[in-house]
């Protein structure tokens, strides 16, 4: 399988395995076995949120190749939300390794401790 992803401000996690011609999307199987070579279904057609309904579903060379929503948020990486190339998966069978497009975790700053100050205030004594 050849997986494009288009990243979108979508909720909810996307989790997906292959096996053979078969896709599972956080824990629903989506069995793309009838799709010959040389045809084509839209995105749609599937039901699933997280394919990109006016994309399409091809069996190309005897690979099967789609589109699915990435999620992002408004502060995910920038190479993510708006990637100078595609992003392309390509993968035969397993877990499929999407980017991790979480937030970057803020820089916590430690306030550097002052000097403590002499109880006679910085006075000498004559």
């Amino acid at each position: 399988m050849k997986i494009k992803l288009w990243a979108d401000f979508i909720d909810g996690p996307l989790e997906a395995s292959v096996n053979g011609d078969v896709l599972t999307i956080n824990g629903e199987e989506i069995d793309l076995s009838g799709i010959p070579a040389g045809y084509r279904l839209p995105g749609s057609a599937v039901g699933n949120k997280f394919f990109v309904e006016t994309d399409y579903i091809e069996r190309i060379d005897g690979v099967l190749n789609f589109t699915l929503r990435l999620p992002v948020h408004w502060d995910s990486p920038e190479e993510f939300r708006n990637p100078a190339e595609p992003i392309i998966i390509d993968i035969q069978n397993g877990v499929v390794p999407f980017p991790d497009t979480s937030p970057p975790t803020p820089e916590v700053f430690e306030p550097t401790p002052l000097p403590e100050e002499p109880e006679n205030g910085g006075f000498e004594p004559a």
